[in-house]
């Protein structure tokens, strides 16, 4: 009997192993013969070569196969993310390059609108101080004429009221008595004379000095209304020149921000096509996960099946031997009669089969966990890859979240360097046109100051001269 306990003690332990015997040990191998031909000196040579390949090493070059395979698909991924990367740059700096040569033509248009506002303002103002001049000149001549012209018909009154005056000097003497008339007129008429000489040259006198005044007067308010006009025309032109500085520092900032909100964007869809591509990428990687545990399960159902249609032969070929074995110890120890053998033989019969059919349960329970710590095994390593491609995406968005942080950070920064460099700005472009303001004033300071200079312009010369009396002729 103890024979009998060891026999069946190895026999399970062969069993357990799935290896009983060498012919069912060939059953999975297989000889793989490559013939290689090849002309050595003229004469064709072939060599046959041969490899005895088990099942298992089937299987695992499969499996090798299948990893290549999934490899090569995660290659083609990886090339074809590379590709739209590219895509997605050269579109970016193409759209950068855009954006800048557009930010120079409009600021090239706005600079060119208002110098070209400011060449025709100049222009305005040539145009209207030498109307003005011509203006004034012709105002000159005509009041200088006008003026002349009531004088000539004073002068003429008043040398009527002189020969008045004689008249009534000989109307006195001749009402003297006879004897003194010739005395007398001759006196009086010395004295009217000189009187005469003096009121006239008197009336001359103050009717040039009325003239004069008349063309001092006329000429500075010809001269105030021309230094209204320089006053006016280069507030007008610094106002351009202010909105001028003011409309490129708005583009400017309006370019700034525009670039801005255009880099923040591209970095938005530079994150967008990698998070694409990482669903992609992790999808494939679901679907080889999925088939490698589809794989591994298949694996296991056809080990088993193979296992469940094995035993049965094992079982019969081993009840049979320890069939032969017991009868052969019985034969060996027999102590009692026939039917009391064939009790035993009937009773180590039902014992096998109690025996074999625990078997078949455990071999059942067995493959039922090994099913389930398989499915579990599968899940697992789901949930695992689901968990490593929740962490990667998690990642993805807080790096993408601090990369646009530090991106508005970075511009807020750069914008306020911009406006602190800004407030110089304005104030040398205030200074500069004070400084334009005050030597303005100056010029025309200098000028009231001249003798017999009367400014058309702080840039040129007056063409205002002192009256003369050829204006009046």
């Amino acid at each position: 009997m103890d024979l009998t306990v060891s026999l069946s003690a190895d026999l399970s332990l062969n069993r357990e192993s799935g290896s009983i015997s060498l012919k069912d040990s060939r059953m999975h191998k297989k000889t793989l013969k490559r013939t290689r031909k090849f002309v050595v000196d003229g004469v064709e040579v072939s060599v046959t070569t041969s490899k005895i390949i088990s099942e298992d090493e089937k299987k695992d070059e499969e499996m090798r196969f299948l990893r290549r395979q999934e490899l090569r698909e995660l290659r083609l991924l990886q090339k074809e993310e590379h590709r739209n990367q590219a895509q997605l740059n050269s579109k970016h700096q193409l759209q950068l390059e855009q954006m800048l040569r557009r930010f120079e033509q409009e600021m090239t248009t706005k600079k060119k609108f208002y110098d070209t506002e400011l060449e025709n303002l100049e222009r305005q103002q040539k145009q209207q101080i030498e109307k003005m001049e011509q203006d004034h000149s012709l105002r000159r001549r005509e009041e200088a004429k006008r003026i002349r012209l009531e004088q000539e018909r004073d002068h003429v009154k008043f040398l009527e009221q002189l020969k008045q005056m004689k008249k009534e000097v000989k109307n006195e003497v001749e009402k003297l008595p006879r004897q003194q008339r010739k005395g007398n007129m001759k006196v009086k008429m010395d004295d009217f004379a000189q009187k005469k000489q003096t009121m006239e040259q008197e009336f001359l006198a103050k009717q040039k000095e009325d003239l004069e005044l008349a063309m001092k007067n006329i000429t500075a308010q010809n001269k105030k209304e021309i230094c209204d006009k320089e006053r006016e025309c280069l507030n007008k032109k610094q106002q351009l020149m202010r909105d001028r500085e003011a409309c490129i520092w708005d583009l400017e900032e309006r370019q700034q921000q525009e670039k801005h909100q255009l880099v923040k964007q591209q970095l938005k869809d530079q994150y967008f096509l990698q998070r694409h591509e990482l669903l992609r990428k992790h999808e494939k990687e679901r679907e080889q996960m999925q088939r490698y545990n589809q794989r591994m399960l298949e694996q296991l159902k056809i080990r088993q099946q193979q296992e469940k249609a094995r035993l049965p032969k094992i079982q019969r070929s081993e009840g049979k031997t320890r069939m032969a074995m017991y009868k052969k110890s019985l034969h060996i120890h027999s102590s009692g009669s026939a039917s009391e053998q064939r009790e035993k033989i009937k009773q180590f019969a039902q014992q096998e089969e109690k025996r074999q059919k625990a078997e078949r349960l455990h071999q059942q329970q067995k493959h039922e966990t090994q099913m389930k710590d398989m499915l579990a095994q599968c899940e697992s390593n789901t949930n695992e890859l689901q968990q490593l491609q929740n962490e990667k995406c998690h990642l993805l968005i807080e790096h993408e979240t601090q990369k646009l942080k530090s991106l508005d950070e970075n511009h807020n920064q750069h914008m306020k360097e911009w406006r602190d460099k800004l407030r110089p700005r304005k104030k040398a472009l205030e200074d500069e046109l004070n400084q334009k303001k005050r030597e303005q004033e100056m010029f025309f300071k200098l000028s009231e100051e001249a003798d017999g200079q009367m400014p058309a312009s702080p840039t040129k010369h007056a063409k205002f001269v002192p009256f003369s009396s050829a204006e009046s002729s």
